[in-house]
């Protein structure tokens, strides 16, 4: 089993971050008619922010079983939403707070099955 610690987990959300920053300069991208400068502009900072979210996450998940790191993955919805508010001036409905929710709740008990499992064979 691998061990990962805080700043890991604080890295690896990191890069779901940087990942989730992506899907906001592809919706800036696609508001530009195609191959106009902006488009080609924004397209290249999201192969840019994609390259590094593929270093970052490389180098995370030697941290982590894979199976954990992927699962946390999923925090992106929850970026997803603040971005679509913050940025875009979007609204959200109740169902999009509860499914994301359930998603983290989600999360927090697979990292602490995890933990436990650590101790348990600690």
């Amino acid at each position: 089993m691998k061990k990962a610690g805080i700043a890991s987990f604080a890295m690896l959300q990191i890069s779901f971050l940087i990942y989730s920053c992506s899907s906001v300069v592809a919706k800036f991208a696609s508001g530009n008619e195609v191959m106009s400068f902006k488009f080609i502009l924004f397209y290249g900072l999201e192969v840019v922010i994609l390259g590094v979210y593929a270093i970052l996450w490389q180098q995370v998940i030697k941290k982590f079983e894979l199976s954990v790191a992927y699962a946390n993955k999923a925090v992106t919805l929850l970026w997803a939403l603040v971005w679509s508010v913050v940025l875009f001036k979007e609204h959200l409905k109740w169902n999009h707070i509860a499914g994301v929710a359930i998603v983290i709740l989600g999360i927090v008990v697979l990292n602490s099955k995890s933990s436990k499992e650590k101790e348990e064979e600690a």
